[in-house]
């Protein structure tokens, strides 16, 4: 079942649950790729809110590492765009070979992206990326 956003309970469990719960949503059927209207899938949304335990649940279960959304932004450009420090989401996605030179819609990648805030050190996590 999803909400008027497109949303299923995996969508908002990568927002704000945990690693049990992601688990027992896939074991009843969610669909790790499921995509929001502006197609956001869970991986998009853990990402975002730097929920290492679901965005790990996730990979394990098979979800694709470089889905994009309505803005061809990947997982990974959301972890740089939302990273306030740590970075522990976006050395998973790294691991997991997520593509750092893959652009949006406007362009940029998040390897790009890293280059360009200057407020953090995420450019750290692309170092071996020209």
């Amino acid at each position: 079942m999803v909400d008027r956003h497109g949303r299923s309970e995996l969508h908002y469990c990568a927002l704000d649950g945990d690693g049990a719960q992601a688990r027992a949503l896939l074991a009843a059927g969610h669909d790790p790729d499921s995509r929001d209207r502006q197609g956001f899938t869970p991986l998009h949304l853990a990402a975002q809110q730097g929920n290492l335990e679901v965005a790990t649940v996730l990979l394990e279960a098979g979800a694709q590492v470089d889905p994009v959304n309505a803005y061809g932004n990947s997982p990974l450009f959301t972890a740089v765009f939302a990273y306030r420090g740590g970075g522990e989401l976006i050395e998973l996605l790294r691991r997991h070979n997520a593509d750092p030179r893959q652009a949006n819609l406007s362009g940029q990648t998040p390897a790009g992206l890293a280059r360009l805030i200057a407020n953090y050190d995420v450019e750290k996590f692309f170092t071996d990326v020209g």
